[in-house]
């Protein structure tokens, strides 16, 4: 139900409503999905073209590829049994590094998936045209592109109105295909020549740059294992289900393309193939060994003439069709839904995030993945393709090579590769920022694994360089220009109406609040902590002209609209109205309003972002809590880093002091800085309205300069003293002390017993370091049993709170 960021929750959080939902696909419906998404043009259209690289070797291609790609789908399936819903990789990275790599990812995703979807029906135009236009009767003036923009408008008009195949259809298409494949092996074994097979694989072991060339350019064929966790949501027990599906299917699909490698190769080697190929194919003039290097992307077709029969190849032709229809359909839909996604993260105008009344769909962002996958269709296969039967002039001939077919697996690799190198350094990351978080599976030897993953990514992106240097080139023009919008969009800023869009605000309690010199947002969840967190803000404001805005956001899963959330909001509204309570109690302005998200992150960044709130006090469950309080800790984390405020984060405590409200004694550990001011402002004014005293305490370490720390305890005074000076009739009681110790983290924790609160300041170098905060903030609140608070300045401009107290 609700998510927002303090602890505590009573487990009606949006992982539980995750962990209910309607799961109805089993392992071997997800296995269907990966295979049936990894057996499409690639292996009809592939296999022959790495056949004509390197012969036998391809296998050798195929499997380096598939291991490349079963690093990265390692960090898949650890992330899809934390993170189990839509988006993919893109989702993945949001959660783990919330900064601008996270647009980069999305946008690699923008344009791998329609490129990979264009490659499809590419390939789909190709075969129609060289197979199906005579038996068809189709005049040569239809251009060989015509096929793929017409299945293309078919499909997204499909997508529109939001048609989609069930876990047990998918098995049943995936059954058929593998049936195909069968049949057609059957028959080009029936000339099996093991000598032939041999003789290919000494001729071209040794060309490991072609091999590695071949490896990049067949790495599209494996990235189907998305598919099974982009698909999350609906498989049973993901943590266990997905890792098995994802590696079964890589197993099964690198033995099919092993055998139609050795097919292939037996096919160009018999002198059947030639004469079939000399009797029904224009050659152009070319001997027939030369148009079937030229031309690979027909082979599996021409061997299926010759092998199969009339009847036989044209099942084959269709069984191979349906194959490229399918996987471009399935490829546009994760297209439209990772466009969904970065709208709904405000890395794409919100308008794309609308959803049609009448579809249910999000028809904007697959108008957009259409639109792209037109464009790379235009760029790659209209303008430079290769139109059988019409001899390119000189001048082509590069851009043949360039281009076409090949280009464009090429740019889609491309893609695609940095997006999964991204998602296996989010991995390392993830480990190190959420050590305790559950996970119902893991990839052993992290870092190595993943840091593998990189290194074999950036080895196949180098490959495609040296082939490919034109498309490469292309490559790196659309990530720079992505990241030129980027900073576009950020420089535009973004006005009420688009955050109102991303979460919109469904009630509002405007209660006592006004126009005040300063707004502090409080995030609240549930009743459970309220009191205290309240309690805490209204120390922070209290006799000055501030108000505090609560805020608390109804956290709902991706695929949710926001319509359907509204139907929520009645059930959340109680928690507003304590915390408001709470306020008008203590005297304090105070407003409230409940939003509509799909990340709690985002929802408090827009509250701040709208309402220009100088701070936000948010609440924190302790690294080693449940899992619901370590996904409120990346929520924490999120904002703490790209907040444009002064952030508190206050851990509730177990003492009989907080119950109450009563604070005898507040610990102050300093080491001096921005954010140690912002601590000491922040004990004494809880010290002002509680009248506790502070203990302000400096752990003098062996070979520390003891002067240096008594200089530094008396910049804490003279902070503490401005504090008191700031208001008449008030005395702030305050000592300060050393302590000495080799573990600084070990004194804190010990020297907190006794006192009711602990605030402690982030490290200068925290954000650098494994957590925001800074490890050793973060361990003390972690590990103390009183409540902490830890307080991070606004260090992009001068803290109006600290002007305010002045």
């Amino acid at each position: 139900m609700a998510h927002s960021s303090d602890s505590g929750s009573d487990g009606s959080g949006s992982h539980d409503i995750r962990e209910e939902e309607d799961r109805s696909m089993g392992f071997w419906s997800a296995a269907a999905i990966g295979v049936g998404t990894m057996i499409a043009a690639g292996i009809f259209v592939l296999s022959g073209l790495a056949v004509s690289n390197v012969g036998t070797v391809a296998i050798v291609s195929f499997l380096l590829a598939a291991f490349v790609a079963s690093l990265t789908a390692a960090s898949y399936a650890e992330f899809s049994s934390i993170y189990p819903q839509s988006g993919g990789g893109y989702v993945y990275v949001a959660k783990t590094i919330p900064s601008e790599l996270t647009y980069i990812m999305g946008w690699t995703m923008i344009l791998g998936y329609p490129a990979s979807a264009a490659f499809y029906l590419g390939s789909f135009s190709k075969w129609f045209y060289e197979f199906l236009y005579t038996p068809l009767g189709i005049p040569n003036v239809v251009p060989t592109w015509a096929a793929g923009i017409v299945i293309l408008a078919l499909l997204v008009g499909l997508n529109l109105m939001g048609s989609e195949e069930s876990g047990q259809f998918q098995i049943v298409v995936t059954a058929l295909k593998v049936v195909l494949i069968a049949f057609f092996l059957y028959g080009a074994f029936g000339a099996f020549d093991p000598a032939v097979v041999a003789s290919s694989f000494s001729e071209n072991i040794t060309d490991f740059a072609s091999i590695g060339v071949t490896s990049a350019l067949v790495f599209i064929t494996f990235f189907g294992f998305s598919a099974i966790a982009t698909d999350a949501e609906e498989i049973k027990d993901p943590g266990s289900t997905i890792p098995k599906a994802i590696y079964f299917s890589m197993a099964f699909v690198s033995v099919i393309y092993a055998l139609v490698v050795i097919a292939i190769v037996i096919a160009v080697n018999d002198q059947a193939f030639i004469q079939v190929l000399q009797n029904n194919v224009d050659l152009g003039g070319l001997p027939p060994a030369e148009f079937v290097a030229n031309h690979g992307e027909l082979a599996m077709g021409l061997a299926a003439r010759t092998y199969l029969g009339s009847i036989g190849f044209y099942i084959i032709i269709a069984g191979a069709l349906v194959s490229m229809l399918s996987a471009a359909n399935a490829t546009i839909l994760a297209g439209s839904r990772v466009k969904l996604a970065l709208a709904r993260n405000g890395h794409l105008p919100p308008a794309f995030e609308d959803v049609h009344d009448d579809w249910g769909t999000p028809y904007k962002s697959v108008l957009l993945t259409g639109g792209i996958i037109l464009l790379f269709l235009a760029i790659f296969t209209v303008v430079f393709f290769d139109v059988p039967g019409a001899p390119p002039g000189p001048e082509t001939i590069p851009l043949n090579q360039e281009f076409g077919l090949e280009g464009l697996a090429n740019f889609a690799n491309f893609m695609l590769i940095i997006g999964l190198s991204i998602v296996n350094l989010a991995l390392i990351r993830s480990r190190q920022r959420f050590p305790d978080i559950e996970r119902g599976f893991e990839v052993p030897l992290v870092p190595w694994v993943p840091a593998l993953g990189v290194v074999g990514n950036l080895i196949l992106l180098g490959n495609i360089v040296y082939q490919n240097p034109a498309v490469a080139a292309i490559g790196i023009l659309a990530e720079l220009v992505g990241v030129a919008l980027w900073f576009a969009i950020k420089r535009t800023g973004r006005p009420e109406g688009r955050i109102e869009e991303e979460t919109p605000t469904v009630t509002t309690e405007h209660g006592t609040a006004g126009e005040h010199d300063y707004q502090l947002v409080v995030s609240v969840a549930n009743e459970a902590n309220v009191d205290q967190l309240m309690r805490t803000a209204t120390d922070l404001v209290a006799g000055r002209d501030a108000e505090i805005l609560v805020m608390h956001a109804v956290d709902l899963p991706n695929q949710t609209p926001y319509a359907e959330g509204r139907e929520r909001v009645e059930e959340e509204r109680s928690v507003v109205d304590r915390a408001m309570d709470v306020a008008e109690d203590a005297g304090v302005p105070v407003s409230g309003t409940i939003r509509l998200t799909h990340d709690p992150a985002d929802a408090i960044l827009n509250t701040v972002e709208q309402y220009d709130a100088e701070g936000v006090l948010m609440g924190w469950g302790g690294r080693r809590s449940r899992r619901r309080d370590i996904a409120v800790g990346s929520t924490v984390d999120d904002v703490a880093t790209e907040v444009d405020a002064d952030v508190f984060v206050e851990k509730v405590g177990k003492g009989e002091g907080e119950a109450d409200g009563e604070v005898g004694s507040i610990l102050l550990p300093w080491t001096g800085g921005t954010h140690a001011d912002l601590a000491a402002e922040t004990a004494a004014a809880i010290a002002r309205t509680t009248g506790g005293t502070i203990d302000v305490v400096h752990v003098l370490e062996s070979g520390e300069n003891r002067a240096e720390a008594e200089q530094r305890l008396a910049d804490a005074e003279e902070r503490l003293a401005e504090q008191g000076a700031a208001f008449e009739d008030v005395d702030i009681e305050f000592e300060t002390r050393i302590v000495e110790g080799d573990n600084v983290e070990e004194m804190l924790v010990e020297e907190a017993d006794g006192h009711d609160v602990v605030t402690i300041a982030a490290e200068k170098e925290g954000i650098l370091q494994r957590f925001v905060f800074g490890s050793l903030p973060e361990s003390v609140g972690d590990r103390v049993e009183t409540t902490s608070i830890m307080c991070k300045r606004n260090v992009g401009a001068p803290s109006r709170l600290k002007r305010l107290l002045n």
